[in-house]
């Protein structure tokens, strides 16, 4: 029986009868072989919408964050690693994005760490070339999953029937690949095969500026690097009084009128966050903008963290809480699991982080 495979757009169309049937992935050895597959999303690719902020771009596309090109694993070992896109385009050589209902549950995927069953994919040859040289992706390199139009994606909780309690083995903590040492090295290895994925609908934009690379990386918080205020949150002992807390967190700005200063809305303040060197180099730039530092404050509002004058005692029933976490963060060397977005070679931006122990 010859099965013929009609690439359109996004999604690949596949004969119903050809049989498909749950495989790990180190036993999808060949092209056209139809397969669900339970995995974990370990980087993913986004293209990228033509305006951008002088500091970090933004990802969307037709309203949507556009997946290109995901890698994903189902364990410890190179041949346990695949990579995902969407099919190849109308146009020779270019890539089309992964679907939006699948796009959002493999982000879900890699923020959370959770498992993600991919139903009815399809594997394609592909050019090692294609594909960056990556080198997590030995064994591979000459296969990538593709969605069909019967492709779903679902997370799976407890009362699904694949749904496996993770337990706590050495072959786990061994997974290089769940958290890699984030090298210099290896940073500009992942911005260059991001370039590679880059589709050529993105053409227009300059090269830096395609598609963006995000990965988890699991590291402690080391310290807490603020510009503008005394730079350290640990040396600098912000962590002992609720007004330097506030003071080290918030910007509070004001505009002179001559007469007196109007004051503008506070805002979390961007900062730059040190992490373990075992696990990010500290040639690499961890970015963290407000927002990131929200989510580091638990989502306290920003109205709730500002104390205007020290001298009054407050009953402010956050900074403590606030305070106490981020200390201890620092101090305990608290495995945080980071999704991490490259910016450049260096520079990267917390997109979201998870605390793996409490």
């Amino acid at each position: 029986m010859i099965c013929i495979v009609i690439v359109f757009q996004s999604t690949a169309i596949f004969p119903t009868n050809v049989p498909c049937q749950r495989r790990l992935i180190r036993d999808i050895n060949a092209p056209n072989v139809l397969s669900h597959v339970v995995v974990k999303v370990l980087r993913c690719e986004k293209a990228l919408s033509a305006f951008s902020t002088p500091n970090k771009t933004k990802s969307n596309y037709n309203g949507h964050d556009a997946l290109t090109h995901v890698t994903i694993s189902d364990g410890a070992e190179s041949d346990d690693l695949i990579g995902m896109r969407g099919s190849q385009g109308r146009i020779s050589g270019s890539s089309s994005f992964l679907p939006k209902s699948i796009s959002s549950i493999l982000q879900k995927s890699m923020k959370d760490g959770s498992r993600v069953l991919l139903t009815h994919t399809l594997s394609q040859s592909v050019n090692p070339e294609s594909i960056g040289g990556d080198a997590s992706l030995q064994g591979r390199e000459s296969l990538v999953l593709i969605p069909t139009r019967e492709t779903t994606a679902t997370i799976l909780t407890p009362d699904h029937p694949y749904y496996v309690r993770e337990q706590s083995t050495r072959r786990e903590e061994e997974n290089q690949f769940v958290s890699q040492l984030l090298t210099l090295e290896r940073a500009s290895q992942l911005f260059s095969m991001t370039q590679e994925h880059s589709p050529a609908v993105m053409e227009e934009l300059p090269s830096d500026r395609r598609c963006r690379g995000e990965m988890a990386v699991i590291a402690p918080l080391m310290d807490i690097i603020v510009d503008g205020v005394d730079a350290s949150f640990i040396e600098g002992s912000h962590w002992k009084a609720p007004h330097k807390l506030s003071k080290f967190l918030i910007d509070c700005p004001s505009i002179s009128t001559g007469m007196k200063a109007i004051k503008l809305n506070p805002s979390y303040r961007s900062a730059t966050l040190i992490l373990d060197p075992n696990s990010v180099s500290s040639e690499i730039v961890v970015n963290a903008d407000g927002n990131a530092m929200k989510l580091l404050c638990m989502d306290v509002p920003v109205d709730d963290m500002v104390i205007d004058d020290p001298s009054v005692s407050t009953s402010n029933p956050y900074l403590g809480h606030v305070c106490g976490l981020l200390k201890a963060l620092c101090a305990e060397r608290t495995p945080i699991r980071w999704v991490l977005e490259q910016e450049s070679e260096c520079n990267w931006f917390v997109t979201n982080a998870t605390l793996l122990q409490i």
